[in-house]
């Protein structure tokens, strides 16, 4: 009898439950449902981006565009140029742009340096976030899409399999000294994400870096040749390497390797722009940049994915870069110390 009172007791609790979450989660739908309507009505909204051709965030447009019946009207250029764009646009109170897709540095430091970007209002997706990407949205202000990965690249016809470093500390073994080619940590770049993030990481830091600097690595800034000239044969490693590049180097005896402590990542988003035109069609595609169909769009590239979940849909020849370890990410807050840093110990 006592059994049977205490099931009921819990049902009715239960019951309770639902009918005071039911009429929120109605009521959720039926706001979200206005925005999607109001967003249709709008037919159009303006993307800045400076990721110039990449054909992924193409089709993500496209996706978004067939989805929704709403026009995305997007412009590219250099990050400077979209930069003093937008705060040109902004400070004659012409509003053109509704949503900048940029890194999360990037979208934190124009936020508070030219006022450009503002938080938006929650978003459906944004509660599918892996809980390290939740914690950087900035209070609304950006929202995650993917991860850029780096590792490192060597050229496996000059590195024996027994000698192929494991992680990013195998660096500092003096058997690389002058056999190791690097994107500058001097300046503003991958180089400079790369020494950031491991400055910070545990078993890293630096002494991490005073012990590679006395392997002499050689500096270039010029990324885009750095993973050829290894292929040459020209060096045996280079570091650090974008991951997800290997498909442009098919057929080159080059292999890229990812670091036991972790890959350092460049975290890109949509940000709102100040005074957006468009605002229900900003904040709807913001929406849509953290969906399934946007993030699987990513995923078979092999950048990392943002949303929780997905880690079998992955497809399996890119999944070890889209599923890699974290190590770390850059401060824009610490950028001027941390260069000031690297410049005093790669004299």
């Amino acid at each position: 009898m006592k059994t049977i009172r205490k099931k009921g007791t819990a049902l009715m609790a239960f019951a309770m439950a639902l009918s005071l979450t039911a009429p929120a989660a109605l009521a959720q739908n039926a706001a979200w449902d206005k925005v999607i309507a109001d967003a249709k009505n709008e037919k159009e909204l303006v993307l800045y981006t400076a990721l110039v051709g990449d054909p992924t965030l193409k089709a993500i447009v496209q996706g978004f565009q067939s989805k929704y019946g709403i026009t995305v009207n997007v412009l590219e250029g250099r990050g400077s140029d979209i930069r003093e764009r937008a705060r040109v646009e902004q400070g004659a109170g012409r509003f053109i742009a509704d949503v900048t897709y940029t890194s999360e540095g990037q979208a934190r430091l124009i936020a508070r340096e030219d006022k450009s970007y503002v938080q938006h209002e929650a978003v459906p997706n944004i509660t599918t976030l892996k809980p390290e990407f939740a914690k950087m949205t900035s209070d609304n202000l950006f929202a995650p899409s993917m991860t850029i990965p780096y590792g490192i690249l060597i050229n496996a016809s000059m590195v024996k399999p027994e000698d192929e470093p494991k992680s990013w500390a195998d660096l500092a073994n003096s058997k690389w000294k002058g056999k190791i080619l690097s994107d500058d940590v001097r300046a503003v770049g991958g180089g400079y994400l790369m020494f950031f993030a491991q400055l910070n990481a545990p078993g890293l830091g630096e002494k991490y870096h005073q012990e590679l600097a006395k392997n002499e690595p050689s500096f270039t800034r010029d990324m885009r040749e750095a993973g050829r000239r290894v292929a040459r044969g020209e060096y045996p490693i280079y570091v650090p390497f974008i991951l997800t590049d290997i498909a442009n180097l098919k057929g080159l005896p080059v292999k890229p390797i990812i670091p036991t402590e972790g890959v350092p990542f460049v975290l890109y988003g949509n940000v709102l722009m100040r005074n957006a035109p468009h605002p229900n069609a900003a904040r709807l595609y913001i929406d849509y940049g953290m969906s399934e169909e946007a993030q699987l769009l990513w995923a078979k590239t092999g950048m990392g994915v943002v949303r929780d979940g997905l880690a079998d849909k992955i497809p399996p020849e890119v999944r070890p870069f889209a599923n890699a370890k974290l190590l770390g990410t850059t401060d824009p807050d610490r950028q001027n110390e941390g260069i000031a840093l690297a410049k005093k110990i790669y004299q």
